[in-house]
C-alpha cells in the first residue's frame, strides 16, 4: 500500500475551547501493509486469529512557522514521522461460539505515536486487552432470541496515554531553517479508561 497526500490540512481538537485547529502540513507519504490471519473453528468451536499492521508515514516538507520575534521561518519537519502514525500494531485473539454460549478475547499492541510534527513529544507503545462473553437463550413467549452479554475492557487496570487529543507543531523551543527561535507548546492526550465491565440484556419481539 502506498498513499501520497499533498497540501494536507491536519484538523486537531482543542482542549481549551470548542472548535478545531487546522495546520497546513504540506505533503505526506504513507506506505504500509495490513495482514490478518484466522482459521475456521477448530477444536471445540475455538477460532484463533492474529493481526499485524506496519505503517511508514513521513512528512514531505518543512512546515511554515512564526518565530518569537514575529518573522517567518520553517520547522525542519521534512522526513519526520507523521503524527498519530504508529509504525506497528499487532493483535492476537480467540473466539468461541457453540450457537448458545460465545466468548471472545483480544490483546492488542500499539506502537509509539508522535504528537508533534517535530517528533519531540510522543505516546509510548502500549497494550490493551478486552474480553466479551454471552449466552443466547431459546425463544420464550413473545421474547425472540433473548441474550445476556458481558463486556470487559482493560482487565489489568493499566494507566497510560491512549491517543493524541490535540497535536502541536513542536513541544520544545526549536531553531528554524533560517535560524529563528520557534516557541513550543505541549500537546494533549487521551488517557486509557480504567477497568470497566458492562452487562447488556437484549431480545427481539
Amino acid at each position: 500500500m502506498r498513499l501520497t497526500l499533498r497540501n494536507t490540512a491536519r484538523p486537531s481538537r482543542l482542549q481549551v475551547k470548542k472548535g478545531t485547529q487546522t495546520v497546513n502540513a504540506g505533503g505526506q507519504t504513507t506506505r504500509g501493509v495490513d495482514v490478518q490471519l484466522s482459521t475456521r473453528p477448530i477444536w471445540h468451536h475455538l477460532r484463533p486469529y492474529v493481526t499485524f499492521e506496519y505503517l511508514h508515514s513521513t512528512i514531505d516538507n518543512n512546515i511554515a512557522a512564526t518565530t518569537t520575534s514575529g518573522t517567518s521561518d520553517f520547522l525542519r519537519t521534512k522526513g519526520k514521522t507523521a503524527i498519530r502514525s504508529p509504525h506497528e500494531m499487532a493483535g492476537i485473539g480467540i473466539d468461541y461460539d457453540d450457537g448458545s454460549f460465545w466468548f471472545s478475547g483480544q490483546v492488542k499492541y500499539v506502537g509509539k505515536q508522535y504528537a508533534t510534527f517535530m517528533n519531540d513529544n510522543a505516546i509510548p507503545q502500549y497494550i490493551t486487552n478486552n474480553v466479551g462473553m454471552g449466552y443466547r437463550f431459546h425463544n420464550a413467549g413473545f421474547l425472540k432470541s433473548p441474550q445476556i452479554q458481558l463486556n470487559m475492557q482493560n482487565l489489568t487496570g493499566a494507566k497510560f496515554r491512549s491517543g493524541v487529543y490535540g497535536f502541536t507543531t513542536n513541544a520544545s523551543a526549536t531553531k528554524g531553517v533560517f535560524g529563528g527561535t520557534i516557541a513550543g507548546s505541549s500537546p494533549s492526550y487521551y488517557l486509557q479508561v480504567p477497568f470497566s465491565a458492562m452487562v447488556t440484556l437484549s431480545t427481539g419481539f
